[in-house]
């Protein structure tokens, strides 16, 4: 015969023992199922609360809210199947702390004002529990003291006394753990925010510098900051016939084809430790020693433009492959001193560079076409990229012809230069 004691099944139990024990059992399943019962009302309530405070977030807590409800009467149905060891109580005793445990850290990872608003409700309940078994007659609720008599003792032992001192320690000990978990939310939210600006603002210092450059001046935030004079190399890469191509395809594929021309302008630059200064539509304006100068910027800005031109005449393979028209370039480079800086207003800041280096190097990239080149560079580059880089001087000029006395539009006096290349 079945034990009822350990069963449950026995509606009339025979001895003493087992009608006390099935009354005991009979009284923890009705104590679980209502604990099942209020425990679904409170996550009820809990869900209500998670969703107004913290709106999209519910979400992330409805599977730990729901895993708790079914925990509830899990443990009750366990005891209907005749499970009374401490075992499995204790098991469902662990999974509701984990699930507390997991549904505090996300509490804590999101909000310090929701760490810091739990941690007063825990206490306001806390405190309104104290209160309602204060009500009870036979409730033993005095402050101690430091009194060690007989009677304080007797006092302590006994089932219905409720120490004062032990409980607002508890309260205090809640107060100070939600103050410093709040704070140390508060602290790594921050932390996580600057972090985010900082990556934004790495982000867009990529645009128009080198990665390792974006990284330093991310580093030194002053790198920008003052306006300044120093000589750069100054280049502008233009597209030929681009108001004509414009007619002749549609609107996707002008931009399909610009997009093209951009991105391998920008890894030659980048490649030759230059800066993207701006995108004028089909013309690209970079230049070399900026932030900070350096001796190969020359040299720098004469290998980017033979880079450029490579990248192009490949481009071109394929396009005229693909049955699309060639596209042609133009490139003029200038060095000497320029002004370095943010300019703009309080609204809308933007680094660039001005100078006459930068009307030359334009006027440059126009006389292209007067002398039938694909690049003109001024003579000052040439001697600086030599000067600067000797080792490297006989290859820099590989393909490149002298050439005196330019004159350029808007300057009275003309200029020696060398060109690259001849336009087809």
């Amino acid at each position: 015969m079945a034990d009822p004691t350990t069963t449950g099944f026995d509606p009339k139990p025979r001895t003493l023992e087992a009608r006390l024990g099935f009354a005991f059992q009979q009284q923890e399943r009705t104590g679980l199922k209502l604990a099942a019962h209020l425990r679904a009302f409170a996550m009820a309530a809990i869900t209500i609360w998670i969703f107004v405070l913290l709106g999209s977030a519910f979400w992330f807590y409805l599977p730990v809210i729901i895993l708790f409800v079914i925990s509830g009467y899990a443990h009750y149905l366990f005891s209907l199947r005749g499970f009374r060891g401490d075992g499995h109580a204790f098991l469902f005793f662990v999974v509701d702390v984990v699930l507390v445990i997991i549904a505090l850290f996300a509490l804590v990872s999101y909000s310090a004002r929701a760490m810091m608003f739990a941690g007063f409700a825990y206490v306001i309940a806390w405190g309104a529990g104290l209160v309602w078994v204060s009500t009870f007659p036979a409730t033993v609720f005095d402050i101690p003291g430091f009194d060690y008599s007989e009677g304080r003792l007797s006092r302590f032992l006994d089932p219905y006394y409720v120490s004062m001192d032990v409980r607002i320690m508890e309260i205090l000990v809640l107060l100070l753990t939600t103050a410093i978990l709040a704070t140390a939310v508060a602290r790594g939210r921050r932390l996580i925010r600057e972090q985010v600006y900082m990556a934004r603002e790495r982000s867009n210092l990529a645009r128009y510098f080198p990665p390792s450059i974006a990284d330093e001046i991310a580093v030194h935030d002053s790198v920008l900051g003052k306006v300044r004079s120093q000589n750069v190399a100054v280049m502008f890469v233009d597209m030929v016939g681009f108001a004509h191509m414009a007619e002749t395809v549609s609107p996707e594929e002008l931009i399909d084809m610009l997009r093209a021309f951009h991105r391998r302008v920008e890894a030659a630059v980048f490649e030759h430790a230059g800066t993207l200064d701006k995108f004028f539509g089909d013309v690209v304006l970079a230049t070399f020693g900026t932030p900070e100068p350096g001796t190969a910027d020359p040299a720098n800005a004469l290998r980017c433009a033979k880079h450029i031109f490579d990248l192009t005449d490949e481009w071109n393979e394929r396009r005229v492959e693909a049955g699309f028209p060639a596209v042609r370039l133009s490139i003029g480079v200038h060095y000497g001193p320029v002004v370095v800086g943010d300019f703009g207003t309080e609204r809308r800041l933007e680094f660039a560079v001005i100078g006459d280096t930068v009307n030359v190097a334009s006027r440059l990239e126009e006389s292209t076409r007067a002398v039938g080149s694909r690049m003109v560079v001024s003579n000052d580059l040439v001697d600086a990229a030599t000067r600067d880089t000797p080792e490297d001087a006989e290859g820099l000029l590989v393909g490149f012809t002298p050439y005196e006395n330019l004159e350029l539009r808007g300057r009275d006096q003309a200029i020696n230069v060398w060109t690259y290349g001849r336009i087809e």
